[in-house]
């Protein structure tokens, strides 16, 4: 009889000991998953705000200066996107003179991720099609006049911008599953990792730059 208990306590403890196993396995698998996706969401953070603030930058560069504000070298100002003048020389789809450059961004549900909320931005050069530079969540151009007050958008006058504000949301294209017995009505059945970006008045000495004697691509 000793020996029988003896056998029962070792199964029971074996079994204790399998089962800390297991969860401690899933817990360290979990929190590597977390880490990766907060990696992943930092580098694409990184590398799409880089682009928008350095592009941003070069509006209207190398544009010849020209007399009418209406005539600016932003051509087209919305809160989801932004079209300019510029002159690039090391793209593939640039032309002789100026090149016009377009930021948008798709519509939800256009990609096959678990994230159904990521939309995709393009980026459009002259007429050439659009390629995707980014994945995000939200993103909102916002614009000021030189004196600092917010402009309506879409903008009539984009000759008007002086200086402009960048929101940007990125998260990761896949999560951790909620259990479904405490996901409320309206909520996410998902937790992905996030991370915001705000650049603050961005001002480029050619925003108010005006042009003439230039035409579009397309004209």
């Amino acid at each position: 009889m000793p020996a029988l208990l003896d056998v029962v306590f070792s199964m029971i403890l074996g079994f204790t000991i399998i089962l800390i196993i297991i969860n401690a396995n899933m817990i360290v698998g979990e929190g590597w998953f977390a880490f990766n996706n907060d990696v992943l969401v930092q580098q694409m953070l990184i590398s799409t705000a880089s682009l928008l603030e350095g592009e941003l930058r070069n509006v209207g560069y190398n544009v010849p200066k020209g007399e009418h504000l209406s005539t600016g070298v932003i051509l087209y100002a919305d809160d989801d996107e932004f079209r300019f003048a510029t002159n690039l020389k090391d793209d593939n789809c640039s032309v002789a003179g100026i090149d016009v450059v377009t930021y948008s961004l798709g519509p939800k549900g256009d990609t096959s991720y678990q994230n159904e909320e990521i939309r995709i931005l393009y980026r459009k050069v002259n007429d050439c099609e659009p390629a995707g530079v980014g994945l995000v969540t939200h993103l909102e151009f916002k614009y000021f006049d030189i004196l600092g007050d917010t402009l309506i958008t879409p903008l009539i006058e984009p000759g008007n911008v002086y200086m402009i504000e960048i929101e940007m949301e990125i998260q990761s294209p896949y999560g951790v599953y909620r259990d479904p017995n405490t996901v409320q009505e309206g909520e996410r059945d998902a937790v992905y990792a996030t991370s915001m970006w705000r650049q603050t008045r961005l001002a480029s000495k050619n925003f108010m730059l005006q042009t003439r004697n230039w035409k579009l691509p397309s004209d």
